[in-house]
């Protein structure tokens, strides 16, 4: 099996994206046919809501399927950072911390990182 794993797309990251879309769509719509402009402005921006929302919603759900992969438990990557993280914060502070675990686990979810992080 090769490196690299098809990239799953979460059902409800694809739904709100859709749903962006097809009001981003009815918007113009609405402005080519010579509705009201001030309707087709308003659909126009509320679409950005659901957009932006399946957007994140995918980027954190990837992160913590990410996770789940590499580690499956807290404990398990607890284990495998912490002595690191230490050596680190104790020569060049909490700051170099974050830095660091960035470039060694760039998925990595935040809430992680500040787990870790507090019980340094």
């Amino acid at each position: 099996m090769s490196g690299h794993e098809p990239k799953r797309v979460h059902p409800l990251a694809a739904l709100l994206i859709f749903l962006g879309v097809g009001g981003l769509c009815a918007s113009v719509a609405l402005a080519v046919n010579g509705h009201s402009a001030a309707l087709s402005q308003a659909l126009f921006l509320i679409s950005f809501v659901p957009f932006v929302a399946g957007q994140v919603y995918h980027h954190f759900k990837r992160q913590g399927d990410w996770f789940y992969r590499r580690f499956r438990t807290y404990e398990n990557f607890r284990a495998e950072a912490i002595e690191e993280a230490r050596q680190v914060r104790h020569e060049k502070g909490n700051a170099a911390v974050v830095r660091h675990l960035r470039v060694l686990y760039p998925h990595l979810p935040s809430t992680m990182m500040t787990r870790l992080i507090k019980e340094l």
